[in-house]
């Protein structure tokens, strides 16, 4: 029992190293892949401001980061998407939509196309969540008022730095918990004799 002890303490001592090192390196690499993205966004001339759509942009933005559910209960598009709001930005599934309305792609949002079952990814969702005509006004709204802003650089590092520190933070205070709860409930028997003598506590070998 002592080796079994021995061995699964080994074994999450091995798992506790790798999330930590994942916690260190996977911020790095995010990092670098943003570091390497062309700045040439940054010096493009500004977009023209397109004509202001109806509807009320506060209205929209809640729509677009959750804050205000739709009426059929569809998924926020900051679920997929990032147009430069939220603490870390949006989703990296789907393009950034924080010029669209500037763009080609403004004639789609004028139209029911969200809601399109043909849509690889949004199509089974929207098609049977449809967003409302109101509540795509808000998002043209929305979507206009962002429209000349520059696109802001990804937050991916930050994301998968806060979800590595979480996931390293649940080892550890798992260990302690399960550790503690162990030793309470083997305290006094053969089996706490044995783990203190060969187990690494300070006896002998």
């Amino acid at each position: 029992m002592g080796s079994i002890r021995g061995s699964l303490k080994k074994v999450f001592q091995v798992l506790l190293l790798a999330a930590i090192l994942t916690g260190l390196i996977l911020p790095a690499v995010a990092m670098a892949q943003v570091a390497e993205t062309p700045q040439t966004q940054a010096a493009a001339e500004p977009a023209a401001a397109p004509a202001p759509a109806a509807g009320d942009s506060n209205i929209g933005r809640a729509l677009f980061t959750g804050e205000k559910r739709f009426v059929n209960g569809g998924p926020p598009c900051i679920s997929c998407h990032s147009a430069g709001e939220g603490a870390l930005d949006g989703g990296i599934l789907g393009p950034n939509l924080t010029q669209v309305f500037a763009g080609p792609k403004r004639a789609l949002l004028m139209t029911g196309w969200v809601n399109s079952p043909g849509l690889p990814v949004m199509g089974p969702v929207f098609s049977a969540r449809n967003i409302t005509e109101e509540e795509m006004e808000h998002l043209r709204a929305f979507f206009s008022s962002i429209a000349t802003k520059q696109p802001s650089p990804s937050k991916t590092g930050t994301f998968v730095g806060i979800s590595a520190a979480g996931f390293v933070s649940i080892l550890i205070f798992f260990s302690i918990v399960w550790s503690g709860r162990y030793r309470k409930r083997n305290k006094g028997t053969a089996h706490d004799a044995l783990w203190r003598n060969y187990g690494g506590k300070g006896g002998q070998r």
